[in-house]
């Protein structure tokens, strides 16, 4: 498994994104390019952004000059996908797209909370022959400083130091050959940015309200002053499915 909390998935946790969509919209990271360019062949036409959240990965998919559908069950978060795409509600369980319709689907931040089962049935319904799976992860690297206490303070899930460094496949609904990469990158922030981030995320979300707050200003004790790199790690995984 790519790191303990994949197919961990918390009923709860799971719906809590909405309620703070605006602040997933700001503060989450972007993907790079390159990892997107690994996970989704340069040829594929149509692409199938699953629980496409606010659409982050579906904007540089559409930037990259690919068609998109983008499927989110959450019609707050839905709500904020680049209208350049085709944006459909429904889950990844039971995609509402026609089979063998795209060349790609990727998963950004989310094949951990699927049922992998269903969800691989439904990506191999949709997908044309040859086509490929792509599953992207944000990990913060929190190898050392401050991000490493943050990190800590808060509980991240997603994080490098829980990252399996192997070769290990990232689901176990699938049995093919997985290509992987680590792509380095980062993201420009202030204090308000890193806390926004960090509020956006279910393990806080579910929090009661005096104990996120009291969460949130512990978090702030822990950042540097002035103007903040957040270190990320995208986790990038892809396969052919026959």
């Amino acid at each position: 498994m790519r790191c303990d909390f994949v197919g961990a998935v918390d009923s709860l946790r799971a719906r809590s994104f909405g309620a703070a969509a605006q602040l997933y919209a700001a503060a989450r990271p972007s993907y790079p390019v390159d990892a997107v360019r690994l996970v989704v062949p340069a040829d594929a036409r149509r692409v199938l952004d699953l629980g496409a959240g606010t659409g982050k990965l579906t904007s540089v998919l559409l930037d990259l000059g690919h068609e998109v559908v983008a499927v989110e069950p959450d019609d707050d978060m839905r709500a904020l996908i680049d209208p350049r795409a085709e944006v459909l509600a429904g889950t990844a369980e039971d995609v509402p797209v026609a089979e063998a319709s795209v060349d790609a689907v990727v998963v950004g931040q989310a094949w951990h909370w699927f049922d992998e089962a269903a969800a691989l049935r439904s990506v191999r319904r949709v997908l044309r022959p040859g086509g490929t799976l792509g599953l992207l992860w944000n990990v913060l690297d929190d190898t050392a400083g401050w991000p490493q206490a943050l990190a800590q303070h808060v509980g991240m899930e997603d994080r490098l130091s829980l990252v399996n460094r192997d070769d290990t496949q990232p689901t176990a609904a699938t049995t093919g050959r997985w290509r992987r990469q680590l792509v380095r990158h980062e993201q420009a922030a202030d204090a308000e940015l890193v806390l926004a981030n960090l509020a956006s995320r279910s393990i806080v979300l579910v929090m009661p309200d005096a104990e996120r707050a009291a969460h949130l200003e512990q978090a702030r004790a822990l950042l540097p002053d002035g103007d903040i790199v957040l270190p990320w790690v995208c986790d990038a995984w892809v396969t052919t499915l026959t």
